[in-house]
């Protein structure tokens, strides 16, 4: 298979010097719904994206057997990687590369007290800062924002319906993939809202109430933040299989994100490079039916599009085949029968990886491996198709 090349080098996302440090804790991750196995997971996502860094990884997720199906589809992965099985491992990877100068990034928030600020890209207070939901207004014009209001539970306790709402955690906790949002469509959903909140209130200081803003499209756009400019990479459409709830992303090359997007994510990037943040970053941005280009949501750190948008144009070229649609699917079985299954669709070009878990080698998988990846077609049809296709023979 010919090479698979991002389309931003590793220069142009993270310094030298710089580390993928992800493995956290629950604490760190408890507006995302995580478990112990998410926690090690999550260390196998940006595999051919970090070659000359140095990394962190769960066995599970870059041992030879998921480094061969990378390779198999021409993404060489050429990482200073450090494997550990236990979290104790981990952290003593980490100390070590700490020093020897190096500094960590990652999604989420390394434990509170366990390295000291210097050791981390992104100061852990900008890291909060730039992700807290109410804090977009430092980001970018109020015509871009939606209207907002913060509210105490008591407060939220006494809210009557009036119309549509959207409710989310406020506060500096790490967010994602809609878990702590609730668009409250009417008045059974705000009920359901409360008490989900109500039980969490431990967690969630207080509750931000969002007006409702129709669109006709949303995307997460990518981000590349360096010390001299802010570079968007593109955006990827995203799916909802419900209301504020994101079930995958879609690139398509025949219709690219629009600019006054890409804009408005350089605009908010902007803002965060002089405040001293570094490295890849997605913003949550819609079209409203009326035209406008709306900032949603602020993740400053990598995300799950991250990766299909970076290696779309080059899988697109190579393969002719204009759509991408990412994939996920946690099949059983021997690692290898897996393996197998994906030969084909790789080396015909239609199935791209870019995030393998081996579940053998993790004692909480249940048997169980993660594939993540992107499918490609002709158009977005032909994408369904070959995700359908995908799905069934892994999951057979």
């Amino acid at each position: 298979m010919s090479p698979l090349l991002p389309a931003l080098s590793s220069d142009q996302l993270y310094p030298v010097n710089t580390v993928y440090m992800a493995r956290t804790n629950l604490f760190e991750t408890r507006m995302l719904g995580y478990n112990d196995l998410q926690l090690d997971t999550v260390t196998s996502v940006l595999m051919g994206v970090l070659n000359g860094r140095a990394s962190v990884r769960h066995e599970g997720g870059a041992g030879t057997e998921v480094l061969d199906l990378f390779l198999r589809a021409g993404i060489q992965v050429e990482e200073e990687c450090h494997l550990y099985q236990t979290e104790s491992e981990a952290r003593a990877h980490a100390n070590r590369l700490f020093k020897t100068g190096h500094q960590f990034f990652g999604p989420y928030p390394l434990p509170d007290g366990d390295y000291p600020d210097s050791a981390h890209l992104v100061n852990p207070d900008l890291y909060r800062r730039l992700n807290t939901k109410q804090n977009l207004s430092q980001l970018v014009a109020k015509e871009h924002l939606t209207a907002q209001k913060v509210m105490t539970h008591d407060m939220l306790d006494a809210y009557q319906f009036s119309g549509v709402i959207c409710l989310k955690a406020a506060g500096n906790a790490a967010t994602g993939w809609g878990y702590a949002v609730f668009p409250c469509l009417d008045e059974v959903a705000l009920m359901v809202a409360k008490a989900w909140f109500h039980e969490r209130k431990e967690d969630i200081p207080e509750v931000l109430v969002e007006e409702w803003i129709d669109v006709d499209r949303c995307w997460c756009a990518g981000l590349a933040i360096n010390e001299t400019q802010a570079v968007c990479f593109g955006g990827a459409e995203q799916v909802f299989s419900a209301p504020g709830k994101q079930s995958g992303s879609i690139v398509d090359s025949d219709l690219c994100f629009p600019v006054e997007g890409a804009s408005l994510a350089v605009q908010a990037g902007e803002v965060a490079r002089r405040l001293g943040f570094r490295g890849i970053a997605g913003l949550d941005i819609g079209r409203s039916t009326d035209g406008r280009f709306i900032l949603f949501d602020p993740n400053f750190r990598l995300v799950s599009s991250t990766s299909q948008l970076l290696f779309h144009p080059a899988a697109a070229t190579r393969s002719g085949l204009a759509v991408s649609q990412s994939f996920q699917a946690s099949p059983s079985g021997k690692f290898d029968v897996v393996a197998r299954k994906l030969h084909g669709p790789i080396d015909e070009g239609w199935f791209v990886p870019t995030r393998l878990f081996n579940g053998e080698k993790h004692p909480l998988s249940d048997g169980k491996h993660l594939v993540t990846g992107f499918v490609m077609g002709l158009d977005r049809e032909a994408a369904q198709l070959a995700w359908k296709k995908l799905r069934e023979n892994l999951l057979e």
